[in-house]
């Protein structure tokens, strides 16, 4: 597919990265000159420089040929109108990023009018993904979700869990008392995808799969107290934080947040009269110490700088916060937070990249009957991903027994979870996938599933 890129942030450069890896035929485009070169001297793409608004600039990067143009600019109304003089000159389909309330809140309307298929909210989508989190306390952090039904959870196998030097998948499953499945294993800079005769290590990072109504016990089997958080502290007032702080009070928990802006402390105050607005610097370590962070079960830090997002999870985790949520921007300073062992990070450009990704996917081989991918998530580093599909009836392996040997996977792909209507299923070789099933598949990255035929050697 030729795919168009306006915009080289941090979600540009991902798209660009992630469709080069895909092979589709990517032309990037920023007013930026420099960003363009470098983006095209690292991937197999091509490059303009100029405004995506630009109907010239538009059509030298190819818009009357294109089949999907994904507009990620810093500026919404240049999303809005390169979404629409591409469509106008014959692009197939278009995907606009939206940051700000006013618009966003009308996203359908604008859908219409400047002919969009898909939108983005990275702010209400990154809110949503830490309320999510609320929950997780400890090492854990939920790393993707399924039809509200299941949960892939990240954990660490330390020597509580791991005795005697490894453990089975078989034994695992015993341990936890509960139907999971292992779906990914980090061991150092390495991914496994394991199969049954795998065996955990000490140390290993875990991915989970299995249903939310047994997370909470996953979660105390791991050794950490699974229990409601009463108290948010949220540091830094934007957007994201007045989407979450109204998530959790609708939940009913206390909610404070910092910020250090008067005029948007005044906003907050009127938009959330529930919340404790306080005028302060959250970076500040006695500020927020006067706010009662010792006392808080979690606090996200979400102010519109890394290093200062940084600092806060830093001290947050050393006055023993339970759970500690950061907003990065840069992947850097997430695998930075990650290497210590800090509790949840959230990148906003992740989230993003990964809902565009799974509507790129989508329209490469369109199913008149609908979209196969109902959602895409990026695990282990993005070393491997996670994809939610529908069975339809055109599928090549309905009614088959998993231990049928015309079931035959591909290398490194695992299916790790059928949700058929009501029922949450871990797949064992009696099992078959029927139709209007929702199957969740984990695979190494790059082999770019797109069907769930696809999974089938």
């Amino acid at each position: 597919m030729k795919v168009i890129i306006i915009g080289l942030g941090q979600t540009g450069i991902l798209l660009a990265q992630r469709t080069a890896a895909e092979r589709h035929d990517t032309v990037v485009v920023d007013c930026d000159r420099e960003k363009v070169e470098a983006v095209t001297n690292l991937y197999s793409v091509s490059g303009v420089c100029g405004s995506g608004a630009s109907r010239a600039v538009l059509l030298q990067a190819g818009a009357d040929m294109a089949d999907v143009i994904i507009a990620v600019s810093p500026v919404d109304e240049i999303n809005l109108m390169a979404c629409m003089v591409a469509k106008n000159c014959g692009t197939r389909y278009a995907v606009a990023r939206i940051h700000r309330p006013e618009l966003s809140g009308d996203s359908d309307y604008f859908a219409r009018e400047f002919q969009i298929d898909y939108v983005v909210n990275p702010k209400l989508d990154t809110a949503l993904e830490m309320h999510r989190q609320i929950g997780m306390q400890g090492k854990v952090k939920a790393d993707a979700y399924f039809s509200d039904a299941a949960t892939i959870i990240r954990a660490r196998m330390d020597e509580n869990i791991i005795q005697g030097g490894s453990m089975s998948l078989r034994d695992m499953k015993s341990f936890f008392g509960t139907d999971m499945l292992a779906v990914t294993v980090t061991r150092g800079e390495k991914l496994y995808v394991p199969d049954g005769n795998f065996m955990v290590q000490p140390g290993d990072v875990a991915g989970i799969i299995a249903a939310d109504t047994v997370i909470p016990q996953i979660v105390t089997k791991l050794g950490l107290v699974h229990k409601p958080a009463k108290k948010v502290v949220l540091v830094g007032g934007g957007t994201v934080a007045y989407y979450l702080g109204k998530m959790l009070l609708d939940d009913r928990k206390k909610v404070a947040i910092l910020e250090k802006d008067r005029t948007r402390c005044q906003e907050l105050t009127q938009l959330l009269p529930e919340a404790e607005i306080s005028l302060a610097n959250g970076v500040d370590a006695d500020v927020l110490l006067d706010e009662g962070l010792k006392k808080a079960d979690v606090c996200v830090s979400l102010t519109g700088s890394d290093d200062a997002n940084l600092a806060v999870s830093l001290f947050a985790w050393s006055c023993g916060v339970e759970s500690v949520i950061t907003r990065v921007n840069s992947t850097a300073y997430e695998k930075l937070l990650n290497s210590v062992n800090m509790d949840i990070t959230i990148s906003p450009a992740v989230i993003s990249a990964d809902r565009i990704m799974g509507f790129v996917r989508n329209v490469t081989v369109y199913n008149e009957k609908g979209n196969d991918i109902q959602c895409l998530y990026q695990l282990a580093g993005g070393m491997a991903e996670a994809v939610e599909f529908i069975a339809y009836d055109s599928c090549r392996k309905l009614g088959l027994a998993f231990k049928h040997p015309e079931f035959r996977l591909k290398k490194d792909i695992l299916v790790a979870m059928i949700i058929r209507r009501e029922q949450v299923l871990i797949p064992d070789g009696n099992s078959c996938i029927r139709s209007g099933d929702r199957v969740v598949v984990v695979s190494r990255k790059g082999h770019g599933l797109n069907t769930l035929d696809d999974i089938f050697q």
